[in-house]
């Protein structure tokens, strides 16, 4: 797995909403790549690499809803969605590319904006808490998404797992690497300061 990027190399610099949402675009591939990785270390079967794509846009999806709620109170509707909008289309590039590797031409980064604004409509009643994070309704909802892709054979235990252990890791996982990142953005809309916003991304 890619190290992830919870900061900024040049320190004190604003950055821009677009930015921001490269870099969360690019931590969210990696945290749901290893995501994948840790379901068939746990045994659950993945039989080709475009499979092992299906779920990790499962848990891409998850984890930029789980982003637009963790931003919520920090910007306002035009600036959050400017946010959420570029690391999904971010998201949607790295996708096509992978897509045209494992099945061939096709326009896939549409198929993967298609999904994104369809887990918007699914996960939208779902409750998330700064405390406890996802609600269980919301763990079961990408539980039963990721059963659908995975196929017949682990159905059975699929959901369970993503709610009881997996779900919680992602979210984890993002928690650790958002506010780093997030700083920079709020301080590209605010007059510059000499504040550090630090550390280690780009």
């Amino acid at each position: 797995m890619a190290r992830l990027k919870g900061g900024w190399n040049q320190r004190g610099r604003g950055r821009s909403l677009g930015e921001i949402g490269s870099a969360i675009s690019f931590n969210i591939w990696q945290i749901a790549g290893q995501g994948v990785l840790d379901l068939e270390n746990e045994g659950f079967q993945t039989d080709t690499q475009s499979q092992r794509l299906d779920v990790l846009t499962e848990f891409a999806a998850f984890l930029l809803q789980i982003v637009d709620r963790i931003v919520y109170e920090q910007f306002d509707l035009e600036q959050r969605n400017e946010l959420i909008s570029s690391a999904g289309l971010h998201m949607a590039g790295i996708l096509q590319d992978n897509r045209l590797e494992t099945d061939g031409e096709g326009d896939y980064r549409s198929q993967f904006l298609n999904t994104l604004n369809e887990r918007i409509n699914d996960y939208s009643q779902c409750q998330y808490s700064r405390i406890d994070g996802p609600s269980f309704i919301f763990l079961r909802t990408l539980g039963d998404h990721v059963s659908e892709v995975m196929g017949e054979k682990d159905n059975k235990w699929i959901t369970g797992y993503i709610i009881d252990i997996a779900g919680d890791k992602l979210h984890k996982s993002l928690k650790r690497v958002l506010p780093g990142l997030l700083d920079p953005a709020k301080k590209g809309l605010e007059p510059e300061s000499e504040m550090d916003y630090s550390k280690n991304y780009d």
